[in-house]
């Protein structure tokens, strides 16, 4: 906490932001993991996609996979959401990190400015190990953050691919059937 204390409102500001994007990853975590759970049992979009396979049985194979298309879209759409945050944390937070060493920077050489000249090495020293404490702490939100942003993407386009492929295979099924009304 100390750290936390003299980085100053920036160091809040990055706090605040490394809080929000660990919720908005484990949210995306669990939602992800119970997704994939729903697909292996057979439920959630594969039950759609079932139904509208029968709902639409006298269309085409290929007009029911582009329709069949454009609600796994959707569903990809809804998996990703939020996890933009974390691209925008990544990125955002090296800039704030930044925009604090700077600051530190101003209030350092500021009071070596009132000193008249007489420079203190260690007032100096301080000034700027509190500066290049904002970088650092900018660097870890955003390393985090880089890091649980491809780790979901990956989440998420497994997903997709096993709902193609079932869905592919829902189709197939639906196109070979000879009792299909």
């Amino acid at each position: 906490m100390e750290w936390l204390a003299k980085s100053g409102i920036v160091g809040y500001v990055l706090a605040g932001i490394s809080i929000i994007t660990l919720a908005v990853f484990l949210e995306r975590l669990v939602i992800l993991h119970w997704e994939r759970r729903r697909l292996r049992q057979g439920r959630g979009i594969m039950e759609k996609v079932t139904q509208m396979i029968r709902d639409n049985a006298g269309m085409a194979g290929s007009q029911l996979a582009e329709l069949i298309s454009f609600k796994l879209e959707d569903k990809i759409e809804q998996l990703s959401s939020s996890i933009t945050f974390l691209r925008l944390s990544s990125t955002i937070s090296p800039l704030l990190g930044l925009l604090g060493t700077v600051i530190g920077m101003i209030k350092a050489f500021k009071q070596v400015s009132e000193m008249g000249g007489m420079v203190k090495p260690a007032v100096l020293a301080s000034g700027i190990w509190v500066a290049l404490l904002t970088t650092a702490e900018g660097l870890i939100v955003a390393i985090a953050a880089f890091f649980m942003y491809h780790y979901l993407q990956y989440l998420v386009g497994r997903i997709g691919k096993t709902i193609a492929r079932e869905a592919e295979v829902k189709i197939l099924e639906y196109s070979n059937d000879p009792n299909k009304s």
